[in-house]
């Protein structure tokens, strides 16, 4: 399965018809798919490379070091270090702050993620929009339900893994387990290891790799927007796989290091997520569909 790349150029160029026909490919794809790629995205290139250098300079610290920002037990809310994944939100959230004491080593790096996740934050308003327009909305018709800036901001490392240490056939270990988002959309950033796959809408347990890589963007649709447009858009299960390339026979072979970047963006705490009138007019019934899958505590 080849999964659509759009180019948000399209949608900001001034030409009305090759912005909506980027507004209606979008929402389209998450019809479909529930996943979409996307290049010309507005998140700098040099910016997505600083964010991975900072990642592995992280994740390479001592246990005992990176424990400093241990995650809070009780939190709902994702904050601080837990095994191989750093999480972060708003520097204004008073009921989740942030926790940076094990990132006091590395210059700078509390301010420059800081300000990405806010560039991220900001590149998700924009494709939302644009989602907007697709769906036949009025491109604003999100914005005052994602106002309180209440995403999570997530850095993912999984560790290398030796084939030998490996029990299962090749390609369905996973590395992180079946689940859809809760959110609203959810940005991801990727290396180009692999492993990311998304199951079939048409054929259950079937899943597709999607192997683009950093600075292409993957979208994908989380279980609020579904809610919202009453099933019309798709949250659709994924997972991430252990990929084994070359000889699948040989133990020797090391799968490397795999690192993410994920921004999810979610509903203002206090919104509801009955679905909108505008998709309630041809389906009378209300969709009380809710996966038991949902699942953000390690992202993609």
């Amino acid at each position: 399965m080849s999964f659509p790349q759009l180019n948000y150029a399209d949608y900001i160029s001034g030409d009305p018809v090759r912005r909506e026909a980027f507004a209606k490919s979008i929402a389209h794809s998450f019809e479909v798919y529930g996943f979409a790629t996307v290049v010309n995205h507005g998140v700098a290139e040099e910016d997505i490379n600083q964010a991975f250098r900072y990642s592995r300079e992280f994740f390479a610290l001592p246990h005992e070091e990176k424990m400093k920002s241990e995650h809070p037990p009780q939190s709902n809310q994702h904050r601080g270090y837990s095994w191989e994944s750093w999480d972060q939100g708003a520097t204004d959230d008073e009921l989740n702050p942030n926790l940076w004491a094990a990132t006091e080593s590395l210059p700078r790096f509390g301010h420059f993620m800081e300000k990405f996740f806010h560039t991220c934050h900001e590149a998700e308003e924009r494709l939302l929009r644009a989602v907007a327009v697709g769906l036949g909305l009025d491109e604003t018709h999100f914005d005052d339900k994602l106002t309180d800036r209440v995403n999570e901001f997530r850095l993912t490392h999984y560790p290398p893994v030796r084939k030998s240490d490996i029990s299962l056939e090749m390609g369905s270990q996973a590395r992180t387990s079946e689940h859809t988002d809760f959110g609203t959309i959810t940005l991801l950033f990727q290396d180009s290891v692999g492993g990311l796959e998304v199951e079939s809408h048409e054929e259950q347990g079937v899943f597709h790799p999607i192997t683009a890589a950093a600075p292409t963007m993957v979208i994908n649709i989380g279980d609020s927007l579904q809610r919202w447009t009453n099933d019309r858009l798709r949250s659709t299960v994924h997972r991430v796989t252990i990929p084994v390339n070359g000889d699948a026979m040989d133990d020797d072979i090391v799968i490397p290091s795999r690192y993410s970047i994920v921004s999810f963006k979610k509903p203002n705490r206090d919104v509801s997520l009955y679905p909108f009138p505008e998709f309630l007019k041809d389906k009378k019934k209300v969709s009380m569909k809710i996966s038991q899958q949902a699942n953000t505590i390690r992202g993609a």
